[in-house]
């Protein structure tokens, strides 16, 4: 089972799949989503495409380390200690300089990387995710901003499908159709594999420690970017998109009619294309530019 230790203790699964003389990425989830959320059949995609991928399961989900019991909830880490895992991912690797593809909290935790340690960042792809916390980029209901002291119920393998499937189908993408079947295999997947709902509370309290706004840094980060977004995006509104490609000098925003916040089967093609497309601007640049 490939798994390393962090220099700051924190033990991370990950898996990979392509050849080892592909150009690697990695691609970095949203909160409480494990790395078997990057569907196989788009990871193969990649693969076609040239890419070693490169999948975590982040601190506190899947079979990374837990960093507290079940009825700890205080998180004890942030999104900039999130970003340091993929740096320390990328030593155990060996690998100098990665394409960083991020969903939702992911694209979270590879900004920060991108701003903390850019020489490490070949590529950016950000889906589904923002360049800040503020009020404007928000959608429906994000708390209060405190964190969440409450352990959340335990529920046995058939209501944790039932829930986990009911999610999935709020954040669908609306302009397809959603596979409520398919939903329902990942959700039995993710359930037998680990079942610790208290590491999605902890992932959600570090994000709150932020850092929660990147809009003043990002205009540093030169390296090529894909900014890829739905436009009805049940979390995030399109305008943080908008916004990051704004920032980022080396982006192109892709806003899909049709996109929720999810990574719809329909535009996989259309992903990969484009990942591909801003990595190979990346190789024809300078070294470190």
């Amino acid at each position: 089972m490939p798994r390393f230790t962090t220099p700051d203790g924190i033990a991370v699964h990950y898996e990979t799949d392509g050849p080892a003389s592909g150009r690697p990425l990695v691609l970095v989830h949203g909160g409480g989503a494990q790395l078997i959320g990057w569907h196989d059949d788009f990871v193969a995609l990649l693969v076609d495409a040239g890419f070693l991928v490169v999948r975590p399961d982040n601190r506190d989900v899947g079979l990374s380390q837990q960093t507290g019991g079940p009825g700890d909830l205080a998180a004890t880490y942030d999104i900039d200690d999130m970003a340091g895992d993929v740096v320390a991912l990328l030593d155990h690797l060996g690998v100098a300089r990665a394409h960083l593809t991020g969903m939702s909290l992911g694209g979270y935790i590879v900004q920060q990387v991108a701003l903390e340690h850019p020489e490490r960042v070949a590529s950016l792809g950000l889906i589904a995710t923002s360049p800040s916390s503020a009020p404007e980029f928000l959608v429906g209901e994000h708390g209060d901003g405190q964190p969440v002291t409450t352990a959340p119920e335990l529920l046995d393998r058939d209501a944790y499908i039932t829930m986990f499937v009911g999610g999935q189908r709020r954040l669908q993408s609306p302009g397809f159709p959603f596979d409520a079947d398919e939903s329902a295999v990942l959700a039995a997947r993710y359930y037998d594999r680990i079942y610790r709902p208290d590491g999605l509370i902890r992932q959600w309290n570090a994000m709150l420690r932020g850092p929660l706004e990147r809009r003043d840094r990002l205009g540093a980060v030169t390296v090529p970017a894909a900014i890829i977004h739905g436009r009805h995006d049940q979390l995030l509104h399109w305008r943080a998109a908008v916004a990051a490609g704004e920032l980022l000098p080396g982006s192109e925003v892709h806003i899909y009619e049709e996109m929720g916040h999810d990574v719809p089967r329909e535009l996989w093609p259309d992903f990969v294309r484009v990942l591909a497309r801003v990595a190979d601007r990346a190789l024809l640049a300078p070294a470190g530019a």
